[in-house]
């Protein structure tokens, strides 16, 4: 079994859920860290979504429903560390006022028997 930690690269959220994560075929991936930090002089709400393969955003994979992130907070969801997603399956965010949240992070990935 091979497990190989990979980042989730910073990024501005945008205003539509898009995908910051996508667990490769053949492999689980593990997040083991995660966070979100609003760059903005203004709150800014937040919400996370753990996708199946070929799915799309909806409340009824919704992990965090418009989280309210006050001007310079970082907010590390403990419902997303030490998620688990399956072959195809996507992490994906989005807020409600674009380039205003910067996601980073990092996952394992483990493959093989």
């Amino acid at each position: 079994m091979q497990r190989i930690p990979k980042a989730i690269l910073a990024a501005q959220l945008t205003t539509s859920a898009a995908t910051y994560y996508m667990a490769p075929s053949g492999t689980v991936g593990t997040v083991n860290n995660l966070s979100f930090t609003n760059t903005m002089a203004g709150v800014v709400k937040v919400t996370v979504h753990r996708v199946p393969s070929s799915g799309s955003a909806s409340a009824g994979n919704m992990l965090v429903s418009a989280y309210s992130l006050s001007p310079g907070q970082t907010y590390v969801p403990p419902q997303c560390i030490g998620l688990q997603l399956e072959p195809g399956m996507t992490l994906q965010a989005l807020a409600d006022t674009a380039t205003a949240v910067t996601v980073m992070g990092g996952v394992y990935e483990t493959s093989g028997s």
